[in-house]
């Protein structure tokens, strides 16, 4: 689905036009709305201050390799300041998303070096003169998120990471008790009701604008819109089209295939436009369900894989090489492969396993290297003799997904020797 012109737009496409914004409000309510839940407040940074584990289950596939600061900015009663400390010698990332999980702005260590770093981010509309040397970034929503990410050199390098996040601060025009709160809760797994007032309440709080006035135009017919009538108000056949189609909808986002580009050496790359969607309506939505808040390629390449080299299916009860060239890969920030177990509801965590290691990368302590200076790394779900370049598996299906931050332009056209995933014979 390209476009969406009136009269013509199917329940399906007008669902996954919008399915992100639900998706943004959803996780809005959770971080500071819904009090069995809430972290932090509006316009206020909250930091994670250990590394995610097994336990987290939020957003699929969670980075083991970086600590997050995270914001819900609110832009309508005035620009919001955001300085962050000069940061040395590591990588760092500002991820500035609106409503629709755009990346309006992405600053940090590709751009702005070690920084330090001051940032005014202006909402629609917003005239005004900004201090000297402050950025300026411009939001076409007055809801936004900001995803600050900070990388962590295994865990004897939280204390200082932690440091530099007490010294990343925003500033807002007024406190969080003078700003509209979200009204509408959504839930986890909504019926077309909920959805439709979510997405009522979400364009009246965030009047849109250029390629979103266009498709909320278009679907006006179906009941979106920031002056959409209530469910109960809708005609009968509207609401019974809804109810018809709603069981599939969901389903349609977690086809794996809109994740994926194409294939070198079992691994999967993404689309080009992921983390800038376009008119790629169909990946924006797919991402927002099954791994929200992607970063552009040129920031970050996140590689995939489900088989070996052999293009077998991994098993955690099965025992693998991963076969990791000398030369690295090249990144001008990090690397890392991560495990995740594979869940029924098509979503990836992180495994439980005896020696809280997650992943693997080129900043990982006591790695065993071969003569050539290449790695092996082990993965099985039984300790091996030497646990040095062992990944533990769970007795499950599993995926390995491969991040590199800052990658070099030959790693994102698949001109470089990726890792080899190979079964070890007799397992």
């Amino acid at each position: 689905m390209k476009h969406l012109e009136p009269g013509k737009v199917p329940y399906h496409d007008a669902f996954i036009a919008f399915y992100p914004l639900y998706e943004m409000a959803r996780l809005r309510h959770i971080a500071i709305e819904d009090p069995a839940t809430r972290r932090s407040e509006l316009n206020r940074l909250t930091h994670l201050r250990q590394l995610l584990d097994h336990r987290a289950r939020n957003v699929t596939t969670p980075n083991n390799d970086t600590l997050y600061s995270s914001a819900r900015l609110d832009l309508r009663l005035g620009p919001v300041l955001v300085e962050i400390p000069r940061i040395e010698r590591r990588y760092y990332s500002l991820q500035f998303m609106n409503m629709h999980t755009d990346n309006i702005a992405i600053l940090g260590r590709r751009q702005d070096g070690d920084g330090p770093l001051r940032v005014a981010v202006v909402g629609p509309g917003w005239q005004g003169t900004l201090p000297a040397h402050t950025q300026r970034v411009e939001s076409d929503t007055h809801d936004m998120w900001l995803l600050v990410r900070t990388v962590v050199d295994g865990p004897a390098d939280v204390e200082a990471v932690a440091a530099l996040q007490e010294r990343m601060h925003i500033t807002a025009p007024q406190p969080a008790s003078a700003y509209p709160v979200q009204h509408v809760q959504p839930t986890k797994e909504p019926g077309p009701e909920v959805f439709l007032a979510v997405i009522r309440e979400m364009l009246q709080r965030n009047p849109p604008r250029g390629a979103m006035l266009h498709r909320t135009a278009a679907a006006a017919e179906l009941g979106i819109g920031a002056d959409a009538r209530d469910w109960t108000d809708l005609p009968a056949d509207v609401r019974a089209g809804w109810t018809a189609a709603w069981p599939a909808l969901q389903a349609a986002l977690r086809d794996p295939a809109t994740l994926r580009a194409h294939t070198v050496a079992g691994w999967e790359f993404p689309p080009p436009e992921i983390g800038q969607w376009g008119d790629n309506l169909m990946l924006r939505a797919s991402n927002a369900l099954r791994g929200i808040a992607a970063l552009a390629i040129t920031e970050t390449l996140y590689l995939s894989t489900m088989v070996d080299i052999a293009g077998q299916p991994l098993d955690g009860r099965e025992r693998y090489l991963v076969r990791l060239p000398a030369a690295g890969l090249p990144v001008r920030g990090f690397w890392s492969l991560t495990l995740y177990e594979a869940m029924p509801d098509g979503r990836y965590f992180l495994a439980d396993n005896p020696i809280a290691r997650y992943s693997i990368g080129d900043r990982t302590d006591g790695l065993v290297s071969g003569a050539d200076g290449s790695i092996e790394l082990q993965l099985q779900p039984d300790p091996p003799a030497d646990i040095a370049n062992w990944l533990p598996t769970p007795r499950a299906p599993f995926r390995l997904t491969l991040r590199a931050y800052l990658p070099e332009p030959a790693l994102v056209q698949g001109q470089v020797t990726l890792p080899r995933v190979e079964r070890i014979a007799g397992t």
